[in-house]
Protein backbone atom coordinates (compact mmCIF):
# COMPACT_ATOMS: atom_id res chain seq x y z
CA UNK A 1 0.00 0.00 0.00
CA UNK A 2 1.53 3.79 -0.80
CA UNK A 3 2.98 5.63 1.94
CA UNK A 4 1.33 9.52 2.79
CA UNK A 5 3.77 10.83 0.13
CA UNK A 6 3.36 8.89 -2.62
CA UNK A 7 -0.41 9.69 -2.37
CA UNK A 8 0.58 13.38 -2.18
CA UNK A 9 2.23 13.24 -5.53
CA UNK A 10 -0.84 11.78 -7.36
CA UNK A 11 -2.80 14.31 -5.41
CA UNK A 12 -0.82 16.86 -6.28
CA UNK A 13 -0.11 15.58 -10.43
CA UNK A 14 -4.16 15.55 -10.40
CA UNK A 15 -4.50 19.12 -9.24
CA UNK A 16 -2.16 20.06 -12.09
CA UNK A 17 -4.74 17.85 -14.51
CA UNK A 18 -7.64 19.28 -13.37
CA UNK A 19 -5.71 23.44 -14.20
CA UNK A 20 -5.89 24.20 -10.15
CA UNK A 21 -3.62 27.51 -9.99
CA UNK A 22 0.28 26.87 -9.44
CA UNK A 23 -0.11 28.77 -5.53
CA UNK A 24 -3.13 26.58 -4.93
CA UNK A 25 -1.05 23.51 -5.66
CA UNK A 26 2.03 25.42 -3.55
CA UNK A 27 -0.50 25.69 -1.14
CA UNK A 28 -1.66 21.87 -0.69
CA UNK A 29 1.80 21.09 -0.94
CA UNK A 30 3.25 23.05 1.69
CA UNK A 31 0.11 21.79 4.23
CA UNK A 32 -0.23 18.16 2.95
CA UNK A 33 3.91 18.17 3.77
CA UNK A 34 3.57 19.63 6.79
CA UNK A 35 1.25 16.63 8.13
CA UNK A 36 3.39 14.20 6.69
CA UNK A 37 6.50 15.32 8.82
CA UNK A 38 4.67 15.79 11.73
CA UNK A 39 3.28 12.00 11.20
CA UNK A 40 6.87 10.44 9.95
CA UNK A 41 8.37 12.40 13.35
CA UNK A 42 5.48 11.00 15.48
CA UNK A 43 5.94 7.29 14.16
CA UNK A 44 9.46 7.68 13.35
CA UNK A 45 8.52 5.76 9.76
CA UNK A 46 7.03 6.45 6.76
CA UNK A 47 3.68 5.85 7.44
CA UNK A 48 1.00 4.20 4.35
CA UNK A 49 -2.30 5.92 4.12
CA UNK A 50 -4.40 3.34 5.45
CA UNK A 51 -3.13 3.54 8.53
CA UNK A 52 -3.42 7.19 9.43
CA UNK A 53 -6.13 7.76 12.17
CA UNK A 54 -8.28 10.57 12.97
CA UNK A 55 -6.31 10.58 16.72
CA UNK A 56 -3.46 11.88 14.53
CA UNK A 57 -5.35 14.38 12.57
CA UNK A 58 -6.46 15.80 15.54
CA UNK A 59 -3.09 15.64 17.72
CA UNK A 60 -1.61 17.72 14.57
CA UNK A 61 -4.69 20.24 14.53
CA UNK A 62 -3.28 20.38 18.42
CA UNK A 63 0.38 20.99 17.63
CA UNK A 64 -0.61 23.83 14.70
CA UNK A 65 -3.14 25.34 16.96
CA UNK A 66 -1.93 25.31 20.58
CA UNK A 67 1.80 24.71 20.35
CA UNK A 68 2.73 26.80 17.25
CA UNK A 69 -0.19 29.26 17.80
CA UNK A 70 -1.68 28.97 14.41
CA UNK A 71 -5.13 31.38 14.13
CA UNK A 72 -8.36 29.36 13.38
CA UNK A 73 -8.90 30.13 10.11
CA UNK A 74 -5.22 29.04 9.10
CA UNK A 75 -5.90 25.69 11.07
CA UNK A 76 -9.37 25.04 9.26
CA UNK A 77 -7.37 25.62 5.78
CA UNK A 78 -5.00 22.96 6.57
CA UNK A 79 -8.60 20.91 7.48
CA UNK A 80 -10.01 21.44 4.05
CA UNK A 81 -7.05 20.89 2.48
CA UNK A 82 -6.55 17.39 4.13
CA UNK A 83 -10.25 16.67 3.82
CA UNK A 84 -9.45 17.05 -0.34
CA UNK A 85 -6.28 15.07 0.49
CA UNK A 86 -8.20 12.00 1.95
CA UNK A 87 -10.83 11.81 -0.15
CA UNK A 88 -8.63 11.91 -3.25
CA UNK A 89 -7.82 8.54 -1.52
CA UNK A 90 -10.69 7.16 -0.88
CA UNK A 91 -12.13 7.78 -4.52
CA UNK A 92 -9.18 6.12 -5.84
CA UNK A 93 -9.53 3.01 -2.76
CA UNK A 94 -6.26 3.60 -1.56
CA UNK A 95 -8.21 3.98 1.64
CA UNK A 96 -11.27 2.23 2.52
CA UNK A 97 -12.86 5.87 3.90
CA UNK A 98 -12.05 9.36 4.39
CA UNK A 99 -11.45 9.91 8.48
CA UNK A 100 -11.69 13.61 7.90
CA UNK A 101 -15.11 13.40 7.46
CA UNK A 102 -14.94 12.63 11.14
CA UNK A 103 -12.99 15.92 12.08
CA UNK A 104 -14.84 19.34 12.72
CA UNK A 105 -13.85 21.89 11.37
CA UNK A 106 -12.49 24.63 14.69
CA UNK A 107 -15.48 26.99 16.07
CA UNK A 108 -13.86 30.57 15.23
CA UNK A 109 -14.43 33.27 17.87
CA UNK A 110 -16.31 36.03 17.11
CA UNK A 111 -13.59 38.99 17.32
CA UNK A 112 -14.08 42.28 18.30
CA UNK A 113 -12.43 44.93 15.52
CA UNK A 114 -10.73 47.67 16.57
CA UNK A 115 -11.86 51.02 14.84
CA UNK A 116 -11.23 54.82 15.65
CA UNK A 117 -12.92 57.64 16.44
CA UNK A 118 -12.97 60.63 13.90
CA UNK A 119 -10.84 62.85 16.34
CA UNK A 120 -8.34 59.76 16.28
CA UNK A 121 -7.95 59.60 13.07
CA UNK A 122 -7.57 63.07 12.95
CA UNK A 123 -4.45 62.21 15.54
CA UNK A 124 -3.34 59.32 13.56
CA UNK A 125 -2.99 61.52 10.20
CA UNK A 126 -1.42 64.69 11.92
CA UNK A 127 1.27 62.27 13.57
CA UNK A 128 2.76 60.42 10.10
CA UNK A 129 5.67 62.48 8.83
CA UNK A 130 5.78 61.16 5.49
CA UNK A 131 3.49 63.59 3.01
CA UNK A 132 2.96 60.37 0.65
CA UNK A 133 1.74 58.06 3.06
CA UNK A 134 0.08 60.78 4.62
CA UNK A 135 -2.22 61.32 1.73
CA UNK A 136 -2.61 57.72 1.00
CA UNK A 137 -4.18 57.43 4.66
CA UNK A 138 -6.54 60.36 4.15
CA UNK A 139 -7.53 58.91 1.31
CA UNK A 140 -8.37 55.58 2.78
CA UNK A 141 -9.67 56.98 6.06
CA UNK A 142 -12.39 59.23 3.93
CA UNK A 143 -13.17 57.01 0.56
CA UNK A 144 -13.25 53.76 2.65
CA UNK A 145 -11.14 51.93 0.12
CA UNK A 146 -9.13 48.78 0.75
CA UNK A 147 -5.13 49.43 1.05
CA UNK A 148 -5.34 46.90 -2.35
CA UNK A 149 -7.69 49.21 -4.22
CA UNK A 150 -6.02 52.23 -3.42
CA UNK A 151 -2.73 51.29 -4.28
CA UNK A 152 -3.52 49.95 -7.52
CA UNK A 153 -5.15 52.92 -8.65
CA UNK A 154 -4.18 54.33 -12.14
CA UNK A 155 -3.99 58.30 -12.67
CA UNK A 156 -7.33 57.73 -15.44
CA UNK A 157 -9.31 56.41 -12.41
CA UNK A 158 -9.29 59.61 -10.09
CA UNK A 159 -11.59 62.03 -12.25
CA UNK A 160 -11.89 65.18 -10.27
CA UNK A 161 -14.29 66.69 -12.91
CA UNK A 162 -16.84 64.77 -11.70
CA UNK A 163 -14.98 64.20 -7.82
CA UNK A 164 -15.29 60.24 -8.34
CA UNK A 165 -12.72 57.59 -7.73
CA UNK A 166 -13.27 54.71 -10.19
CA UNK A 167 -12.28 51.18 -8.27
CA UNK A 168 -11.43 48.54 -10.93
CA UNK A 169 -12.11 45.34 -10.32
CA UNK A 170 -11.89 45.62 -6.39
CA UNK A 171 -12.66 42.39 -4.16
CA UNK A 172 -14.70 39.75 -6.19
CA UNK A 173 -13.50 41.77 -9.53
CA UNK A 174 -16.19 44.14 -9.14
CA UNK A 175 -16.16 47.69 -10.49
CA UNK A 176 -17.70 50.55 -8.40
CA UNK A 177 -17.57 54.59 -8.05
CA UNK A 178 -16.41 55.92 -4.78
CA UNK A 179 -16.97 59.76 -4.87
CA UNK A 180 -14.32 62.03 -2.78
CA UNK A 181 -14.99 64.79 -0.44
CA UNK A 182 -14.37 68.22 -1.55
CA UNK A 183 -10.90 68.94 0.84
CA UNK A 184 -9.52 65.06 0.05
CA UNK A 185 -10.20 66.19 -4.03
CA UNK A 186 -8.47 69.06 -3.69
CA UNK A 187 -5.17 67.58 -2.13
CA UNK A 188 -5.46 64.77 -4.80
CA UNK A 189 -5.37 67.21 -7.24
CA UNK A 190 -2.48 68.92 -5.72
CA UNK A 191 -0.57 66.17 -5.66
CA UNK A 192 -0.94 64.63 -8.76
CA UNK A 193 -0.16 68.27 -10.22
CA UNK A 194 2.87 69.47 -8.05
CA UNK A 195 3.70 66.64 -6.38
CA UNK A 196 3.81 63.48 -8.31
CA UNK A 197 7.08 62.26 -9.09
CA UNK A 198 7.88 61.64 -12.97
CA UNK A 199 7.95 57.94 -13.32
CA UNK A 200 7.37 55.59 -16.09
CA UNK A 201 4.29 54.15 -14.17
CA UNK A 202 0.71 55.13 -14.33
CA UNK A 203 0.13 54.42 -10.51
CA UNK A 204 -1.73 57.28 -9.04
CA UNK A 205 0.49 57.51 -5.90
CA UNK A 206 4.00 56.89 -6.46
CA UNK A 207 7.77 56.77 -5.34
CA UNK A 208 10.15 57.91 -7.65
CA UNK A 209 12.44 55.32 -6.82
CA UNK A 210 9.98 52.69 -7.57
CA UNK A 211 6.63 54.13 -9.22
CA UNK A 212 4.53 52.65 -6.71
CA UNK A 213 3.71 52.20 -3.10
CA UNK A 214 4.18 48.65 -0.68
CA UNK A 215 1.18 47.85 1.74
CA UNK A 216 3.87 47.04 3.84
CA UNK A 217 5.54 50.43 3.99
CA UNK A 218 2.12 52.18 4.54
CA UNK A 219 1.25 49.75 7.51
CA UNK A 220 4.86 50.35 8.70
CA UNK A 221 4.12 53.91 9.35
CA UNK A 222 0.72 53.60 10.61
CA UNK A 223 2.18 51.55 13.00
CA UNK A 224 4.68 54.18 14.07
CA UNK A 225 1.53 57.15 14.01
CA UNK A 226 -0.45 55.17 16.22
CA UNK A 227 2.53 54.92 18.79
CA UNK A 228 3.29 58.43 18.51
CA UNK A 229 -0.53 59.92 18.74
CA UNK A 230 -0.82 57.45 21.90
CA UNK A 231 -3.54 55.30 20.38
CA UNK A 232 -3.77 52.29 22.59
CA UNK A 233 -5.42 50.19 19.48
CA UNK A 234 -4.27 47.61 16.95
CA UNK A 235 -4.46 49.92 13.96
CA UNK A 236 -3.54 49.04 10.10
CA UNK A 237 -4.80 49.99 6.69
CA UNK A 238 -8.03 47.81 7.25
CA UNK A 239 -9.14 49.90 10.86
CA UNK A 240 -9.04 52.96 8.35
CA UNK A 241 -12.13 51.15 6.39
CA UNK A 242 -13.57 49.97 9.11
CA UNK A 243 -13.45 53.53 10.61
CA UNK A 244 -14.68 55.14 7.77
CA UNK A 245 -17.79 53.08 7.42
CA UNK A 246 -18.35 52.63 11.34
CA UNK A 247 -18.14 56.58 11.32
CA UNK A 248 -21.09 56.66 8.35
CA UNK A 249 -23.27 54.61 10.45
CA UNK A 250 -23.33 56.62 13.75
CA UNK A 251 -24.11 59.72 11.82
CA UNK A 252 -27.10 58.19 10.39
CA UNK A 253 -25.95 56.71 6.35
CA UNK A 254 -27.95 54.21 6.03
CA UNK A 255 -27.03 50.68 5.55
CA UNK A 256 -27.51 49.89 1.48
CA UNK A 257 -25.35 53.63 1.12
CA UNK A 258 -22.63 52.63 3.09
CA UNK A 259 -22.51 48.99 1.83
CA UNK A 260 -22.62 50.45 -1.79
CA UNK A 261 -19.36 52.43 -0.79
CA UNK A 262 -17.46 49.90 0.60
CA UNK A 263 -18.29 47.45 -2.51
CA UNK A 264 -20.29 44.73 -0.31
CA UNK A 265 -23.25 43.11 -2.05
CA UNK A 266 -24.76 42.54 1.43
CA UNK A 267 -25.89 45.24 3.67
CA UNK A 268 -26.68 42.77 5.99
CA UNK A 269 -22.59 43.25 6.13
CA UNK A 270 -22.55 46.17 7.53
CA UNK A 271 -24.73 45.28 9.88
CA UNK A 272 -22.32 42.49 11.46
CA UNK A 273 -18.99 43.90 10.91
CA UNK A 274 -19.52 48.01 11.24
CA UNK A 275 -21.84 49.04 13.67
CA UNK A 276 -20.33 49.59 17.10
CA UNK A 277 -23.33 50.40 19.88
CA UNK A 278 -21.36 51.87 23.07
CA UNK A 279 -23.19 50.93 26.32
CA UNK A 280 -24.13 54.52 26.72
CA UNK A 281 -25.48 54.77 23.43
CA UNK A 282 -28.05 52.23 24.63
CA UNK A 283 -28.46 53.44 27.51
CA UNK A 284 -29.31 56.53 26.08
CA UNK A 285 -31.70 54.63 22.95
CA UNK A 286 -34.07 52.59 25.87
CA UNK A 287 -34.08 55.96 27.88
CA UNK A 288 -36.14 57.48 24.89
CA UNK A 289 -38.78 55.44 25.23
CA UNK A 290 -41.11 56.67 27.69
CA UNK A 291 -44.00 54.58 30.15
Amino acid sequence: MPTLAVVKEAYLTKMERINRSQSTIRTYKNQIQGFIRFIDEKYNVPLEMKDVTVEDVEEYIYELKDVQGWKVNSVNLVISTLNGFFAYAAKKQIIDYNIMQDVDQLKKQKVTRDFLTADEVGELIHHIQQPLIRLIVETLAYTGLRISECLNLQLADVDFNKGMIQVIEGKGGKDRIVPMNDALQNKLMMYRDTQRPHVSTTNFFALERTGSVSQQYVNREIKEATKKAKIEKNVSCHTLRHSFASTLVKKGVNLPTVAKLLGHADFRTVTSIYVHMEDSELEAAVNQLSI
